[in-house]
């Protein structure tokens, strides 16, 4: 992807300025055997670099699925990033490219029999990385209910705890330069969703979203990066600074939804009614170490946000 390639007439396109190489390999097992049905195991390896030459990217990645006999799924797999000398290119937003420690990103899951009444899973991520200085959890839990064949409800949740070494905190200019500068963050995330698909007729049928979710973060430990960004010790890419007097934590909670009806009144012709709610807000700044299920009953008492769209479609022909 060229530098300075235009792409958002047509979609949405992260970044340019990119080339890349990818490998994947696949070995399947496709007869039950033992306590599977059946299995695959997947290899793949990737490089990235910016159109300068400069390396972003050199991962390495496992993962096996299996179906049991039961018709449980299990996962399982991780990724090795950064296994030679690789850089970011943007994370000091206009400055330097600094150079990326090693990482590693192990994932597992499960989930139930699909085809039952009720049914679920579980996914679990962690991520190690900056010479042990950044680690990452999260748990993602969810249930389905099938209670006719018209009719489906998943409730899901997510936990996540980051620790984040480098997280850019911001850039100050000042008489001796520019400071790029980085904190540690803690940050903690939850989140709760429904959603429900309802076929009332082959022609009508509702579909309902809807997410509470809350965020905190605190910055700690901030510095800048030092004169040499492209050392081999992580320690070394960065030297004390203190920036100017500002916010040091924050907080978010929102909670959104979306409901649709979708009418197709003649063949080719649609219609669709939309409602968007939302609230969102901070909280007041004590109440910043409460509960998260505290904050998401407060939420309810924030004002909201409605949004009422009508679409139709209709189809011309003879």
């Amino acid at each position: 992807m060229s530098p300075g390639f235009e792409a958002n007439d047509l979609g949405f396109l992260r970044r340019a300025d990119i080339m890349d190489w990818s490998t994947w390999a696949a070995l399947s097992f496709r007869e039950a055997r033992g306590i599977y049905r059946w299995a695959q195991i997947n290899g793949n390896h990737w490089e990235t670099w910016n159109t300068s030459g400069l390396r972003l990217q050199n991962a390495l990645n496992f993962n096996g699925h299996m179906g049991l006999r039961n018709n449980w799924d299990v996962h399982l797999g991780g990724t090795m990033d950064r296994l030679t000398e690789s850089y970011c290119d943007r994370c000091t937003r206009g400055g330097p490219a600094l150079r990326a420690s090693r990482g590693f990103y192990p994932w597992g899951g499960v989930n139930t029999d699909s085809r039952k009444k009720v049914s679920g899973g579980l996914w679990v991520n962690l991520a190690y990385a900056d010479e042990g200085k950044t680690k990452g959890s999260s748990l993602d839990p969810y249930v389905t209910f099938r209670l006719a064949s018209q009719f489906q409800l998943t409730v899901s949740a997510g936990f996540s705890k980051d620790d984040n070494n480098t997280q850019w905190f911001g850039n100050f200019t000042d008489a001796g330069g520019t400071h790029y500068s980085f904190a540690h963050l803690e940050q903690h995330t939850t989140s709760m969703s429904i959603r429900m698909n309802y076929t009332m007729t082959p022609n009508l049928t509702l579909e309902v979203y809807g997410q509470p979710f809350r965020a905190t973060g605190v910055y700690s430990d901030f510095r800048e990066v030092s004169a040499t960004p492209g050392a081999d010790s992580y320690d070394a890419r960065f030297q004390a600074y203190t920036p100017p007097s500002g916010a040091t934590r924050f907080k978010v909670t929102e909670l959104i939804s979306n409901s649709v009806v979708r009418w197709e009144f003649r063949p080719g012709s649609t219609l669709f009614v939309v409602w968007q709610h939302g609230r969102e807000g901070p909280g007041p700044d004590d109440t910043f170490r409460q509960s998260w299920t505290r904050d998401y009953r407060e939420l309810f008492e924030l004002h909201p946000d409605n949004t009422f769209l009508v679409k139709v479609s209709y189809w011309l022909s003879k």
